[in-house]
């Protein structure tokens, strides 16, 4: 279907569905969190997760890649203005790259796809098909760069075909079929390595887009450094920028800065391979100077020197426990606003944004807690949570887009800001900013 038919078909949609719930209209549940029943049903949840056991044995790393570049004129995803339009273009290749982390009782695979989010139709296959290589959904730890200018196809509901254009089974089969691959090659090169950790300060490439100078950011790169027995190294970068360097008007496709300082990396006579997935990414933009690639060329290279700078220094140790675990994520019912104290009804936002499991991930190796969210979660909370890990000395690298999505998560003082990510985007309501923080704290402690 051309991609004007779809863009009516969906208004028309929305319309008709608006007409339908018009009188049904709610206002804003601003109940305190601790009062619903959603948070006592998480709460529980985590409580019930088996405590960690550890039993120390050296953890082995392998990696690999493959390419999900599209070899015909796919629709891309990342910005509701191109309303589904169609690629014209090959700039850069996208791939999903994988690690298997493993030791005598566990498998942890982190997957990274050059891709705006991890789909949630993605998700649900892989769910399905990962017995077939022996792995358990809370065994594979996803993330994405958020690439702004990549793959759609993959997305069911009106808003996803805004966002990437007209849903293509064929599509999802493929990615899901490229993950499965990067995992079992992944797994096929492990090695007993050596990881470390570091936090790297990069200031002046990102900005806080939604209150701009006030705001606070996270501007920390933050690395992780594998070495194998064999001398290969292994780069994963965070970062909290939004990878939107390219504009809704450039319809080839690209990794953005994200695939840009990949490719710098792997180009090191001393990196073998490198991978990226975003950050707590709500409300930070990136803040290099120039427009479209030159940004990009810009983000990636300043990224890149402080890699080369500092990568050598990080210290390095074998580590000896592996865990991962993966729970529900309860949430209030749907509050999608168009007003600050009103919403829309639940049923037409299921309508046009359809109804996902939502989770929170994590998985510990070494002294390093990874925790997946399933949103763009902020920047701003993320200082917080690594502070409540200082005691225990303990590094954490949060990750937005675990193959669920339930919008923007920003801290709770914002809720009333009347902007795209506090308005449009805050899609479950007031106070997720704290309650998302608690459940991913009480995470941890089962990390």
């Amino acid at each position: 279907m051309p991609v004007n038919k779809i863009t009516h078909l969906i208004f028309a949609t929305i319309l008709a569905a608006w007409l339908l719930v018009l009188p049904a209209c709610l206002p804003v549940n601003k109940t305190p969190y601790q009062q619903k029943k959603y948070y006592r049903k998480t709460k529980t949840a985590i409580a019930r997760l088996p405590a960690a056991h550890h039993q120390p044995d050296t953890v082995q790393v392998g990696w690999a890649k493959v390419n999900i570049t599209p070899a015909h004129q796919a629709p891309l995803a990342g910005y509701g203005k191109r309303k589904g339009k169609r690629l014209t273009g090959i700039h850069d290749s996208i791939w999903v790259r994988a690690f298997v982390f493993r030791q005598k009782t566990q498998r942890v695979a982190f997957v990274t796809m050059d891709l705006l989010i991890v789909p949630m139709a993605v998700r649900q296959l892989l769910t399905e098909q990962l017995p077939a290589i022996g792995i358990k959904k809370e065994q594979v730890y996803l993330t994405a760069t958020h690439a702004h200018s990549s793959l759609g196809g993959w997305a069911r509901k009106p808003a996803g075909y805004l966002m990437a254009g007209q849903y293509d089974q064929k599509i999802v089969a493929g990615l899901t079929q490229a993950i499965l691959q990067a995992i079992r090659q992944a797994d096929q090169t492990a090695a007993p390595a050596q990881i470390g950790f570091a936090a790297l300060p990069a200031d002046s490439l990102v900005s806080n887009r939604l209150v701009g100078a006030q705001g606070p950011r996270d501007a920390a790169l933050r690395l992780l450094k594998i070495r194998k027995q064999t001398g290969e190294i292994a780069i994963l970068a965070t970062y909290a920028a939004h990878a939107t360097c390219l504009p809704a008007a450039e319809l080839n496709i690209s990794g953005d800065y994200p695939g840009a300082l990949v490719q710098l990396l792997e180009k090191e006579p001393t990196i073998n391979f490198a991978a990226f997935g975003a950050g707590g990414v709500a409300s930070h933009s990136p803040a290099a100077p120039g427009t479209g690639y030159e940004k990009v060329n810009n983000m990636a290279q300043g990224l890149a020197q402080l890699v080369n700078r500092h990568q050598a220094q990080i210290k390095m140790n074998y580590q000896l426990t592996l865990n991962a675990r993966e729970v529900p994520l309860y949430l209030r019912k749907p509050h999608w606003r168009f007003a600050e104290n009103w919403r829309f009804h639940p049923a037409l936002f299921h309508l046009v944004f359809g109804k996902y499991l939502a989770t929170l991930s994590g998985f510990r190796v070494g002294d390093i807690l990874f925790i997946g969210t399933p949103c763009d979660f902020s920047g701003e909370l993320v200082q917080d949570l690594e502070q409540s890990l200082a005691l225990r000395k303990d590094k954490l690298i949060l990750t937005s887009f675990n193959g669920g999505y339930i919008g923007y998560i920003t801290p709770d003082k914002y809720y009333n800001l009347p902007k795209y990510e506090t308005r449009d985007m805050n899609l479950f309501g007031p106070y997720n900013g704290a309650y998302l923080s608690e459940m991913i704290t009480l995470l941890l402690q089962k990390l």
